[in-house]
């Protein structure tokens, strides 16, 4: 059962947590690369930007799978049955809602990143 709720739990919470670290370091990948103190050390901004979004998709993928496995160990039961099944497999339910929502989002991120043009004064 222990084993069950770190799957559940990195299901929930790893996609979100993944999504909000690629915009993190995104944006510092950003700045080091328009502003005038990172001028000089040439970053590749679209390299960097597949990179890390490649990354956090593939994490978010794998939280992904954390909680289809939730699901499929617990199948049988119902999200309305006694905790704590029940519980687990809610939340793997909602959990897989939610990566999905967070894999499209970086997919748009990435290719919003990618095709902008970068270090444009407005």
């Amino acid at each position: 059962m222990r084993k069950l709720e770190i799957l559940q739990w990195t299901g929930l919470f790893g996609g979100a947590l993944f999504w909000g670290l690629s915009h993190v370091v995104g944006y510092g990948v950003t700045e080091a690369r328009c502003s005038s103190g990172g001028t000089g050390w040439s970053i590749q901004f679209d390299l960097w930007e597949a990179l890390v979004n490649g990354l956090a998709w593939g994490l978010c993928l794998a939280a992904a799978v954390a909680s289809v496995a939730v699901i499929l160990l617990t199948r049988g039961s119902s999200y309305e049955a006694a905790p704590p099944v029940g519980r687990l497999r809610f939340f793997a339910i909602a959990a897989l809602a939610a990566n999905t929502i967070f894999m499209v989002a970086l997919l748009l991120y990435l290719l919003g990143t990618v095709s902008n043009v970068v270090c444009r004064q407005g």
